[in-house]
């Protein structure tokens, strides 16, 4: 006689609390992004500086 496994009683996660989850850290990194662009426009913002490592590019005239 072969053992028989009982049913599981795990249950696996819901995909509505998934679905939940990540339409609401959209919804918080999209208000973020617009919240961030009102109060520190980019032209006010300092340019990051270029890797030193990485010789640059130039355009041969």
């Amino acid at each position: 006689m072969r053992y028989k496994e009982p049913p599981s009683t795990r249950k696996g996660p819901n995909p509505f609390l998934l679905l939940g989850l990540s339409l609401a850290s959209f919804g918080v990194f999209f208000y973020i992004v617009k919240r961030r662009e009102t109060a520190y426009p980019a032209s006010k913002q300092p340019r990051q500086h270029d890797n030193p490592l990485i010789p640059p590019r130039h355009r041969d005239q």
